[in-house]
Parts: structure tokens; sequence; C-alpha cells
């Protein structure tokens, strides 16, 4: 059967280890997984409520304008609501975008280690895939972004902070970014993460809504909010770049009990602000014993932790496996030395910390 030729250029997109596959493959009733970004304090109460009693809904559509929602977020971020696009989860976002501004005579530019799904959005599309060398510390190089930008460039994919790696570009370096950017390329910050960056020189695109009509932020409520299996998630742009983007979006995207969950989630501040806490934290704590026992350790700015492996990432996966740890091997990603560790609880932290002691004893 004859398929779209860009379609094979296609890498499959590699989750983190479903729990309950450990658990069969291993025979094991109690599994941590530390894989996937995962909130460990779960999703809001409020959120939990809410959704369990728009259950009784369910033989209805949603609403597909997402109408309370996009009233709480706008809201929230002190914007107009014609400034809101609702999608199931981010990279939804980002396939609506590839939709709208890709081709085969147009490119996209992104870091050479970020998250994967900006190459199956471009390659969906059939636009060409510019990969620009990463910095130093593994992260975005605003000079080799730039670097790889021309007249054809229509999206820029930057996630801040970066997912594997944890590093995050400055204010003045989104500031350059954005200044230099050719007026036809639209800047998308991926700010997934967004809610664990607490660094002073740290900033959100959302401060240069105003200023910049090619910048389009994306959020999800998949990590602090804890609600990854509702998939929910949301892009914040220029009123006119949002239209473009509801023309191709599918009606009745995001359930109704996604949406009730959403809503609840957003205005549980205490929730959100516990989970924000646990990571602060955990991550200076669980960043400096794994130094202890290997060889790097990169600084991390989202709620996760990326380090150097001694032996191949993969084999090291498959041994905390055995000892009902899931970590995310980082291979697939270009990084076979390497594993990416979510900031969990503190004792799922200090077996994860035990498990390696052993394994590199």
């Amino acid at each position: 059967m004859p398929a779209n030729p860009h379609i094979f250029a296609i890498r499959p997109y590699q989750p983190g280890k479903p729990i309950e596959e450990v658990e069969r493959e291993y025979g094991l009733h109690a599994v941590i997984k530390l894989a996937s970004n995962e909130n460990p304090l779960g999703p809001s109460p409020k959120a939990l409520l809410a959704a369990q009693k728009a259950l009784s809904r369910s033989a209805l559509y949603p609403d597909s304008t997402a109408f309370e929602l996009v009233r709480k977020l706008a809201e929230k971020h002190t914007l107009p609501a014609d400034h809101f696009v609702i999608g199931t989860g981010s990279d939804h976002i980002f396939m609506l975008l590839a939709q709208v501004f890709l081709n085969p005579l147009v490119n996209t530019v992104i870091s050479e280690y970020t998250f994967p799904t900006y190459a199956i959005a471009v390659h969906s599309a059939g636009g060409e895939l510019r990969v620009a060398r990463a910095a130093p510390n593994l992260g975005h190089s605003v000079d080799h972004l730039l670097a790889a930008i021309d007249s054809s460039t229509r999206i820029v994919f930057v996630d801040n902070p970066n997912n594997p790696i944890g590093s995050y570009l400055t204010r003045s370096e989104i500031e350059r970014l954005l200044e230099s950017l050719p007026r036809e390329a639209t800047l998308v910050l991926d700010e997934a993460y967004f809610d664990f960056a607490d660094a002073p020189d740290y900033a959100s695109g959302l401060e240069y809504m105003g200023r910049f009509p090619n910048l389009v932020v994306t959020r999800t409520f998949s990590k602090a909010y804890g609600l990854a299996g509702f998939r929910v998630g949301y892009g914040v742009a220029r009123p006119s770049l949002v239209d473009l983007l509801k023309r191709v979006r599918l009606p009745f995207s995001v359930s109704h009990v996604a949406l009730v969950a959403a809503e609840a989630a957003v205005s549980d501040d205490e929730h959100l602000e516990k989970s924000r806490a646990l990571v602060r934290a955990e991550r200076p704590l669980l960043t400096r014993n794994l130094a202890r026992v290997l060889p790097k350790v990169l600084p991390g700015a989202g709620n996760f932790i990326t380090a150097m492996t001694p032996m191949p990432a993969q084999e090291l996966f498959v041994k905390l496996l055995e000892r009902g740890i899931i970590v995310r091997p980082l291979g697939a990603l270009g990084l076979p030395d390497a594993v990416r560790i979510t900031v969990g609880l503190p004792d799922e932290n200090r077996a994860l910390l035990k498990a390696l002691s052993d394994i590199l004893a």
C-alpha cells in the first residue's frame, strides 16, 4: 500500500516503560517509575473529584471551544481569551503548527538534543528538518540555532527548560533569539517544565507575547499538574495565529472529563505549590547523591535529572528494571551513555540511589 514518502522519515516515539509491563516481565508487584517526568504526588484531589462527577456526562460531546478552561487560563495569565488554543497535550499543538506552516519547500530548526515529537510533527507535514548543534552543556545554543535559520525557516522549536538535558535558555538568550528571528519564522517555546524553573535569569515566553507576533508558547497539564493520563495542553499566541490552529484542529479533541479536570487543577494553587516544593526540595538532594555514584550529573531546571552512566545506559536501565525501578535511557535521543531520572518522592529517590549503589559497587 503506497504511503507518503516523508512518513518513512519518522522515527516512532519511544515512551517510558509502563509499570504494568515491568510487573509482567519481571514478576514484580512494587515498581517505581522515574522515567516519564510525571508528578509523583498525582493530580489535585479537586481535579479527581471534578473528573469523577463529569463521568455522568460521558454520553455527550465535550465543549469543543473549551470555554471554561480558556477563561480560567486567560485569567491566570492575564491575557485575552482569544490568545489560547487547547489540545490533547502540548504535542497536539506541535502537530497543528506543522499542519499550518510546513510543506516540502520550507524547513524547521530544532536542537541536537531535544523533545522528539518536534521531529515527528515536522516529518508528518513533509517539511525539512534542520538540526542545530548543541551547546557545550548539551542544551540549546542560540548561535547554532540562528546559524541554521534562513528565509525558508517557518518554525523553530525550543523547549525551555530543555528535555532531556534539563538546561535552560536565559532571559537574554531568549530575547536575542526573538530579536534575531526572521519575520517569516515562528519561535515555539515549549514550556512543559516552566513550573519547576526557578533560576533568577529564567524567563517565560509569555512575557514577550505582546512584543513578538511570531511567538507561540506551549504548556501542558501533564507535569506540574499531574494530569498526564488526561492529555491536556495549550498554546498561547496572537489571535490570528490561534485562529489558524483552530481551523485544522479536529472538533471535540479533548474529552469532557479531561477539560473538567484541567479546569479544577488550574484553580488549585495549593496542590501546584506542593508539587513545585517537592521538586525544589528533592532535586538538589538527588543531584548531589547521584554525583556520588555516577560519572557526571547535569544541572537540571525541570522535575528530572540527566546523568552520564559508567556503562551503556541501556544496560544500566535493565539492571534497574530487575530491581523494580524504571528510568529513561537516552540512546534513542542520541545519548547512549546517559539516563534521565524523574525527581520522585523521597522514598523513591532513596530506593533508586540504593539500587545504583548496589549495581555499581
